[in-house]
């Protein structure tokens, strides 16, 4: 086709997709321990993923992508990550970056990235600085190490933040956001097995990339915790699509909330299962079920989760309502309106988390031992809980002082 508009690679419903989701949930859930050692999920789940479209789903349809909307993608998440959350993360994280490099990146970059011999785009991406830029003719030297690249397994890109120089800006660096195709960077063995407490699956490996050639239309330089209001972007222009605006916090914290959303959702399925098969400890000994300690702990967990699936959704079709109004209804999208959705999707984490801790405590020292899923999910867990966007406490504050117009960000 002309143009480098490409075919279409599936043709598929958001509802399909999601049956779909659910299908696998079992193959998912199965290899989860073998995933924890692997550091990523197995070639057989990967394998599922792309034939069934999971890796097309943001993808822009000029690509063959599916162009589908970012609730739907939290829905899959959360399908996904009910399976297995740390498998879930490793999806999430390397699927997402398609909507922001469709956003971020100039066309003459996206024609090329997009259309890979693998015949899917996957990009890790860490803001964390991890590396160098020196500017050559017609573009870039790359050097560095780069933590926390999830998703990076099976990535056909790692994308870098890296410092430019030679350039400053007002007395702070100058930063680039690269795109590193595959065969130009190393992934680190620095991720699962017992290198850290929880998502040994998530693929949250370093990258080693070492004096790379990268061409310029590869380099953004992007300020995105500096943008007051936004209403335009390359990707929403060339795609003709408001979701490809490229607004940072909402989407990246609607990424890492559907897999704890997905999280709690499996422990449930796990504690309901030990409730039906297991007594309670106490006496009058009788089935788990029947027990009223159980029964509360399950409710009041299942009342968490229910509440932070309802929030981390009502955020997807807010930010959506946000991306049009901005793109053709002439209302930027604003930095406070962003953290408002972070706020929210704050909360929905937290709600989630508090639910896998709650089963975790309440489904006896039997389900602690290493190997058990509901042991598993509380170290993922856990490790949500580890990351900057997640500290719930420090954020509220910060989400405090946006909304008095102390400070533009909570980062």
């Amino acid at each position: 086709m002309s143009n480098n508009v490409v075919a279409p690679t599936f043709d598929v419903t958001s509802e399909e997709l999601i049956r779909r989701a659910e299908g696998l949930r079992e193959l998912i859930r199965a290899q989860a321990q073998e995933a924890e050692a692997l550091g990523h999920y197995t070639d057989d789940v990967h394998e599922a993923l792309l034939a069934q479209g999971f890796y097309h789903v943001l993808t822009p349809k000029r690509y063959g992508g599916l162009e589908l909307d970012v609730a739907t993608f939290a829905k899959l998440a959360v399908e996904i990550s009910r399976g297995d959350p740390g498998s879930g993360w490793c999806y999430v994280l390397g699927h997402g970056h398609a909507l922001t490099t469709a956003a971020l990146w100039s066309q003459s970059a996206q024609d090329e990235v997009f259309t890979t011999p693998a015949g899917y785009f996957r990009a890790s991406h860490s803001l964390q600085p991890g590396g160098t830029a020196r500017k050559v003719d017609g573009g870039y030297i790359v050097n560095g190490v780069s933590p926390y690249q999830s998703g990076v397994p099976y990535s056909t890109h790692a994308t870098l933040s890296v410092i430019l120089e030679g350039e400053d800006r007002g007395g702070f660096p100058a930063f680039l956001q690269v795109l590193v195709p595959e065969g130009q960077f190393e992934i680190v063995d620095d991720w699962g097995g017992d290198a850290i407490i929880g998502m040994r699956a998530s693929g949250s490996n370093s990258v080693r990339v070492a004096e790379q050639f990268i061409p310029e239309h590869y380099a953004i330089e992007l300020d995105w915790l500096g943008e007051l209001e936004k209403s335009t972007s390359p990707g929403a222009v060339l795609h003709d699509n408001p979701m490809y605006l490229g607004v940072a916090q909402t989407f990246l914290q609607t990424e890492l909330v559907a897999v704890i959303v997905g999280a709690a959702r499996a422990a449930l399925d796990e504690y309901e299962v030990l409730s039906r098969t297991k007594a309670s400890a106490l006496p009058p000994r009788a089935p788990r079920i029947e027990d009223p300690g159980h029964q509360h702990d399950f409710g009041a967990a299942k009342a968490r989760t229910d509440s932070a699936e309802a929030i981390l959704l009502h955020v997807a079709h807010r930010y959506a309502e946000q991306n049009e109004a901005a793109v053709r209804g002439g209302i930027p999208f604003t930095r406070k309106a962003d953290v408002e959705n972070y706020g929210m999707l704050l909360q929905a984490g937290e709600l989630a988390s508090q639910a896998v801790e709650i089963l975790f405590r309440s489904a006896g020292s039997s389900a602690a031992k290493k190997g058990a899923r509901i042991e598993r999910y509380y170290r993922d867990v856990s490790m949500y809980r580890t990351h900057t966007s997640s500290q719930y406490d420090a954020l509220a504050q910060r989400i405090g002082a946006v909304n008095f117009d102390v400070i533009t960000s909570v980062f």
